[in-house]
């Protein structure tokens, strides 16, 4: 059995253009709530300290859009984000800012609050050392519906 000339011509012209066209397709993922469009932008490096965490209901639901406000007392610093449509945050690297300004991180000067309009804060978890002065730190929140 003989496989002519245009057959095997035909097959390779095929694999030639599927090829090209799978590898110049644009990316087309879809990323929830734009998270990879309007992440947080990080100067590289190790962080210095950062807070990341979460915000529930008193149901144990995740709740989006609400506002996060971390106030540094010394230096004066305030820094406002939002939480993703799963309920999470992570606010920019605040010792790094802290340091650049010549201070010292101190955890003390340090809050990290949450509004959300119909809400009122039930408790806030602290997960880490309250003397802890680098690394990630983690706070999570339980909000409740106002009467």
């Amino acid at each position: 059995m003989l496989i002519s000339h245009t057959k095997i011509r035909t097959q390779s012209f095929r694999v030639f253009w599927g090829a090209l066209f799978f590898l110049l397709t644009p990316d087309l993922r879809a990323y929830a709530d734009g998270d990879d469009f309007f992440g947080a932008i990080e100067v590289p490096g190790d962080p210095i300290y950062v807070m990341f965490g979460s915000v529930k209901d008193d149901r144990g639901n995740y709740l989006s859009n609400v506002r996060v406000t971390v106030e540094v007392a010394e230096p004066a610093l305030i820094y406002d984000t939002s939480t993703n449509m799963t309920g999470r945050v992570r606010a920019l690297d605040v010792g790094r800012a802290v340091t650049e300004l010549g201070y010292d991180v101190d955890p003390a000067q340090i809050e990290i609050s949450v509004t959300a309009p119909g809400y009122s804060l039930v408790s806030r978890f602290k997960r880490d050392s309250l003397r802890r002065t680098q690394g990630f730190v983690e706070v999570d929140f339980v909000m409740a519906l106002e009467e």
